[in-house]
């Protein structure tokens, strides 16, 4: 099993499918690591490029299950994983019922500080970029890729 490190770009094999990350933090809340997770299709890409201009998201994922149950491989590095951080905000709500919209969001910094958390009621085009809060097991995560 592979300790992933900032920086690290991974080529996971899940579920019959591959799916590409760019690890930007070290291990935090519950065992995950904030990630850019690449969209696609679940093929297997070839000489696999983590170009910033390749949509994605940022999602904090525990990856306990993929090195369980598939396989986690380094494939390359990256130098600045800052420039991957599609916000530097968190944003979360009170758990709804299906069809019900929101009616208040709390936006925090990514790095935890709980002392600049901001209550909205609607969010702007900026902070709908904004990560979801919480940890997501990784079989939640390739339902979003």
């Amino acid at each position: 099993m592979i300790q992933q490190r900032p920086g690290d770009v991974l080529e996971i094999e899940f579920e019959g499918g591959y799916y590409y990350l760019v690890v930007i933090t070290k291990i935090i809340e519950f065992g995950g690591n904030i990630v850019y997770a690449f969209h696609g299709d679940g093929s297997k890409k070839d000489n696999f490029n983590a170009s910033l201009d390749s949509p994605g998201f940022n999602i904090c994922t525990d990856l306990l299950m993929p090195k369980t149950q598939g396989q986690v491989r380094r494939i390359s590095k990256v130098i600045n994983v800052q420039d991957y951080l599609v916000s530097k905000m968190r944003r979360s709500t009170h758990p709804l019922k299906v069809g019900e919209k929101a009616k208040e969001w709390w936006l925090r910094p990514i790095d935890g500080s709980k002392s600049s958390v901001k209550r909205v009621k609607k969010l702007t085009k900026e902070q709908e970029m904004a990560m979801d809060g919480g940890t997501y097991s990784f079989d939640l995560v390739v339902e979003k890729i």
